[in-house]
């Protein structure tokens, strides 16, 4: 090539990148026995247990790392183990199955809730045959002791320190794992799927030929497309915690393939944020207490202790006229946050008992910075001007809250008295909230045995799925009660599904 002008060289240099991509790009094809689409913690539990099996596996990641939102996961549900027993825990698994079937309304697969509750014993026993480590808490008033906090595993915490010793077990057991190489299709023989191609970053082109493919991408709550196409949610009102590409690859790929599915929906929270606003800082954790909240009209619209369960608060407000509540309190308040600190918990991200102490400096930047999120009065009137809200109205709801407070009852919603905090001292503080959401749930339907299926409820051979990208373990709403049966569930169905691909190979 002829050297470039100095006034060319950008594009010269561009062009040389280019061709020099194009030129070391290679096509590779790799035979092996299961192929495992996606490293997070569904994945990773597939690609194990497969290797168990005898399996040679190969895992794809898209990402340039291991887990997906499984890093910021905390812990797992299961009932009667070791860790329940220590604590006296008495919780048996037929109280656990009732209870997650009636909340689901028995709109789920009934089989598939039974089968993941009985093995939640053993699950955790097989993950800690693996280095993972856990101790049994819980996580709000509302929920049942079935919550197994990850313990750190090395310099990782809760759900990363799954991931890494996850991930050192798999490369124990010669497992290879392809980063930045997302999986593009199926490949199939005679009615079979029979491996995957992908690309890697650098433009390799990969023909991996398998007996088997577990499908376990971790959903699709990244993907505004496909929350539109398939959940009642608005896309552009419900916002991804962590936006890490979840975008439905695996679940496409499974419905290309003649894949039924159900179960379609998010996992929501409360959430904020805005100018001057930090991810899990003051303002955020500000959005999961029990304080006053009115809607755009500068209406009451919901007993607020609904916040103690993160999905109920999270639909609350969801389905508010623009999807937002304002969460509203006093300096009282501020005080009490600086002081004793936060009563309910983002998890343990942010634990119960944080004290808020640049709550007051958060709020002083966002309102420098013109934040839309926050505003900050001297009185009803000068807050609701400011909230954009009717003052008379405001200040009725208010009046009327503070009423219940003092007289014991609350006429409007039945929230209990004794937990009202009143908006009654020095500035008034009014927080937007928003739905956000931790994760996708349903998707492809699957068997007991996680083979996915048809239409016609035929498994489709060769293929197989876990975690986020299967449907039919909840209604239209993840349990809080059952905590950590979402992160239970990517392990136990991954563990299933690669020894399930594993056997298949093998017939």
């Amino acid at each position: 090539m002829k050297r470039c002008s100095s006034r060319l060289s950008l594009v010269c240099f561009s062009l040389v990148v280019l061709f020099s991509g194009i030129g070391n790009a290679a096509d590779k094809s790799i035979s092996t026995d299961v192929v495992v689409v996606g490293a997070g913690s569904a994945g990773l539990s597939a690609a194990v247990s497969a290797a168990y099996a005898g399996a040679k596996v190969i895992v794809l990641e898209k990402m340039p790392f291991a887990g997906g939102s499984s890093n910021f996961a905390e812990g797992l549900f299961a009932v009667k183990t070791d860790q329940q027993r220590r604590k006296a825990i008495g919780l048996t698994k037929e109280e656990a199955y009732w209870h997650a079937m009636d909340y689901h309304h028995y709109r789920n697969n009934a089989g598939l809730l039974a089968q993941t509750v009985a093995n939640s014993t053993s699950i955790i026993e097989w993950l800690e045959k693996q280095g993972v480590g856990f101790e049994v808490v819980t996580m709000s008033p509302t929920e049942a002791p079935t919550w197994h906090l990850i313990k750190d595993w090395g310099t990782a915490h809760h759900g990363a320190a799954l991931v890494q010793a996850m991930q050192a077990k798999a490369k124990e057991l010669g497992v290879k794992i392809y980063f930045e190489t997302p999986a593009k299709e199926l490949i199939y023989n005679g009615g079979a799927v029979a491996g995957v191609k992908a690309v890697n970053a650098k433009g390799d082109h990969y023909t991996i030929n398998a007996k088997a493919v577990v499908i376990a991408t971790g959903g699709f709550n990244n993907s505004k497309e496909m929350v539109r196409k398939w959940t009642r949610f608005d896309a552009d009102k419900v916002f991804p915690t962590v936006p890490i590409n979840k975008t439905g690859d695996g679940i496409n790929m499974a419905l290309a393939a003649g894949a039924d599915s159900e179960g379609w929906g998010l996992m929501l929270h409360p959430g904020t944020h805005g100018e001057g606003i930090k991810p899990l800082g003051p303002l955020y954790a500000m959005t999961w207490q029990p304080l006053l909240w009115v809607n755009k009209y500068g209406d009451r619209v919901v007993d607020e202790n609904a916040v103690w369960a993160f999905t109920f608060a999270g639909n609350a407000i969801e389905r508010q006229r623009d999807g937002f509540v304002w969460s509203i309190w006093d300096d009282e308040t501020v005080r009490y946050m600086e002081e004793h600190g936060i009563d309910n918990g983002l998890g343990v991200l942010v634990p119960i008992g944080t004290k808020l102490t640049d709550l007051r400096a958060e709020i002083a930047t966002a309102v420098a910075q013109k934040s839309s999120s926050i505003v900050v009065g001297d009185s009803i009137e000068e807050l609701a001007q400011k909230m954009g809200v009717e003052p008379a109205r405001l200040k009725e709801n208010v009046d009327q809250y503070n009423h219940a407070k003092e007289t014991g009852r609350d006429e409007k919603f039945y929230r209990k008295a004794d937990t009202i905090v009143p908006v009654k001292t020095g500035k008034l503080y009014a927080l937007k909230v928003f739905p956000y959401n931790f994760v996708s749930i349903g998707g492809v339907k699957t068997d007991l045995k996680m083979e996915v299926t048809d239409k016609n409820d035929k498994a489709i051979p060769g293929l197989y799925a876990a975690g986020a990208d299967v449907g039919g373990l909840y209604g239209d709403t993840y349990a809080t009660w059952t905590s950590g049966m979402m992160f239970q569930w990517a392990a136990q169905s991954g563990k299933i599904a690669g020894e399930q691909a594993a056997a298949y190979g093998k017939r």
